[in-house]
């Protein structure tokens, strides 16, 4: 009988140059995408990983080959050896128990204070709640979103900023379902939250029944569709994903604004955001704010 229930794919010490190819390559073959772990290391470069169950042997060569090739595109001509020191840490894999994955990731995740007053609480921490804190009970599983990416952390700021009572909300990609809860939390009267992972949108039911705010919030497999029949012009996107993925669907995510709706888009790097601003802006969305944590980027745009 086989018991490791999961392989860890990592690679450390990633250069940020490196860092979106291997997060856009985990992000569609890893179970529950790409995590970005900033870890303490002696150069203080980041770690990129991802998770993948025994059976995935064709999920494993896809990232195999994703991987050579990211290497492939280093190699120098004869005549040029500006790149010749140029190629990705070796990945590292581990095979965990269920158990062992748990416990060692929810050693280091503790009760986490964002924006005014958004507190996201790991179900096993206790906290003392604040009069006017908003709690998001949480359990990420194998779903991206615990709160601790920055990536996350800008969406939740910028949902507290312009979130308004009553505002209908489209979360795409909502991984654990952190954002579609806090837009719960901070009174949004429908949120239609989408994924295009099944354990994400089973991880992200759980965490909503958790937060007890299913008659808010709706899930569904997908992507932004106008055809789906949940779907309605939303108040407010949020599109916490990878900036490729935001500009491939730049109109449809205008198209499914209300007049003067609001679009916060993150998972940006850095040394895309030029590209994302220019996609955005081409399709007649007035920039508002450009937030930074590190190397990450949200942009809140205005229909």
């Amino acid at each position: 009988m086989n018991t490791h229930n999961l392989i860890e794919i990592s690679l450390p010490d990633l250069d940020a140059d490196d860092i979106p190819s291997v997060i856009s390559l985990f992000d569609r073959w890893g179970r529950g995408g790409a995590v970005v772990e900033q870890i303490a290391s002696d150069n203080g470069k980041p770690k990129v990983k991802t998770y993948l169950l025994p059976e995935d042997d064709d999920r494993l060569r896809q990232i195999e080959i994703g991987l050579a090739l990211l290497n492939q595109a280093y190699t120098p001509s004869p005549s040029d050896d500006s790149l010749a020191t140029r190629r990705l840490p070796e990945p590292h894999l581990r095979f965990l128990s269920e158990t062992d994955w748990a416990e060692a990731w929810k050693a280091d995740y503790h009760v986490l204070r964002v924006g005014r007053h958004l507190v996201i609480k790991p179900t096993w921490r206790d906290h003392i709640p604040n009069p006017d804190d908003l709690t998001i009970e949480l359990d990420p599983g194998l779903a991206f979103g615990s709160g601790l990416h920055p990536t996350t952390r800008l969406c939740l700021e910028a949902l507290e900023d312009y979130l308004r009572p009553g505002a209908t909300v489209l979360d795409l990609g909502t991984g654990s379902g952190i954002l579609a809860i806090a837009a719960a939390r901070l009174g949004a009267s429908v949120v239609l939250a989408l994924d295009t992972d099944p354990l994400a949108v089973r991880v992200a039911g759980e965490n909503v029944a958790l937060n007890q705010v299913e008659s808010v919030v709706q899930l569904d497999k997908g992507t932004i569709e106008l055809s789906n029949t949940r779907f309605q012009p939303s108040d407010i996107i949020v599109a916490n994903i990878l900036a490729e993925t935001i500009i491939e669907l730049t109109p449809a995510l205008v198209a499914g604004l209300c007049g003067n709706g609001i679009l916060i888009a993150s998972g940006i790097i850095a040394d895309r955001k030029e590209a994302v601003l220019a996609s955005l802006r081409e399709q007649g969305l007035s920039i508002l704010e450009q937030r930074n944590d590190d190397e990450w980027v949200a942009l809140i745009a205005r229909k």
